[in-house]
């Protein structure tokens, strides 16, 4: 059963059931934050025990913030153009989903920008191992949120996509809401705390 197909599941009782896409996407979540769970708490393991070599000011927080803040955006658009899916538009959903696309490009450009000016090095021992493991992890997943928004982008394009007939859309929203939730902790962990 293709993810297109598996948007109206049966009814059981007056209540929708769950699709296969969406528990499969759910147990990969589930597996997903236990993998970014366990790196966080060897993190805050580490900096329990020594000083981060990394001062916390806001010249060093600015571009981060800012990232950030395009992350944001790139969470509103999906959003947008899911919204915009439920309502029939789909003219509007391919729009909103090359918007987001290209803000999730411009991240993970920052992303690169961020690791040649952390301060931090891959060879700085524990520190620069943590960092750049949670960064780059987190960096993965967007590009795998970028694969799914480009995958999207095309079929919506060639019209595969209704306000009856969306599922592989809301798995796309729901996994970059994930990745921007991930986000959020790591740049509180990281730069913040």
């Amino acid at each position: 059963m293709s993810m297109s197909s598996a948007s109206s599941p049966a009814r059981t009782n007056g209540t929708k059931a769950v699709s296969t896409a969406h528990l499969a996407l759910f147990m990969a979540l589930g597996a997903e934050t236990v993998f970014f769970l366990t790196l966080l708490m060897a993190y805050i393991t580490m900096r329990s025990q020594v000083p981060w070599p990394v001062e916390h000011s806001f010249s060093r927080l600015a571009f981060p913030l800012f990232n950030t803040g395009i992350l944001g955006l790139s969470v509103l658009a999906v959003w947008r153009a899911h919204a915009n899916i439920r309502l029939g538009r789909a003219a509007r959903l391919e729009s909103w989903l090359i918007v987001s696309l290209l803000l999730g490009l411009l991240f993970i450009a920052g992303q690169v920008y961020e690791f040649n000016r952390a301060g931090l090095k891959v060879s700085d021992q524990t520190f620069g191992a943590v960092f750049f493991i949670l960064i780059g992890f987190h960096a993965l997943h967007v590009l795998a949120g970028i694969v799914i928004l480009t995958i999207n982008s095309f079929r919506s394009h060639w019209g595969d996509f209704s306000a009856e007939r969306h599922v592989a859309i809301e798995i796309g929203t729901w996994f970059w809401y994930y990745v921007a939730a991930v986000w959020v902790v790591l740049f509180a962990a990281l730069y913040i705390i």
